[in-house]
């Protein structure tokens, strides 16, 4: 029997340490993995290039010509500021053709619109949660995003509080993103194993 292609959907909120765990993920030996890249609006930091990160950088005229031509998976309006989604090619013709596991970080936005826009997709992913307290969240809020502004720092924990609590509802697993990034990885490789098997 042929085993039925399956992605890994990371979400957290923000400072839940998303990109530390697939930054773990690519240091691992092999070529196992695939990470599809998202598409964003959004200006590029410092050091940015479509090279070395996991975004593609795009116009919102590109972004909405591929949204027009059926390319995105999925697609949301994120956090009031940029647009920012998936492609099916790069899931499928990337990864999934090629026999790999593809592991793809998503917000909230983005699962609701699978959810509710894919039924037919229901079978072919697990989301994996990122769960982390509030206290804890403002702590590495406030230690990595040092450019931030009051007004987005206070959008993004009222954001974080809304999403937790959802998150926690419809997702698959939970992790408990307050462990080490050791144990994180380990808990998340625990549940590519189950569906690998």
């Amino acid at each position: 029997m042929t085993k039925i292609w399956h992605i890994y959907f990371i979400l957290g909120i923000s400072g839940s340490w998303k990109w530390t765990l697939i930054k773990n993920l690519k240091n691992l030996q092999g070529d196992q993995f695939h990470f599809p890249y998202s598409y964003t609006t959004r200006t590029r930091r410092p050091g940015e290039t479509d090279g070395n990160t996991v975004y593609k950088f795009v116009t919102q005229g590109e972004f909405f010509a591929g949204v027009e031509a059926g390319e995105f998976l999925e697609y949301a309006h994120v956090h009031n500021i940029q647009y920012s989604g998936t492609k099916m090619k790069d899931v499928y013709e990337e990864g999934v053709k090629k026999g790999k596991i593809v592991i793809k970080e998503i917000d909230f936005k983005g699962i609701s619109t699978i959810r509710q826009e894919r039924p037919d997709f229901d079978s072919y992913y697990s989301s994996v949660f990122l769960n982390i307290p509030k206290e804890r969240l403002s702590e590495r809020i406030e230690q990595r995003w040092v450019f931030m502004s009051d007004e987005e720092y206070h959008h993004r924990m009222k954001s974080a509080e809304i999403e937790e609590e959802q998150l926690s509802r419809i997702c698959d697993y939970e992790i408990d993103a307050t462990l080490s990034p050791e144990k994180v990885l380990e808990k998340f490789l625990e549940i590519i194993r189950y569906w690998e098997l």
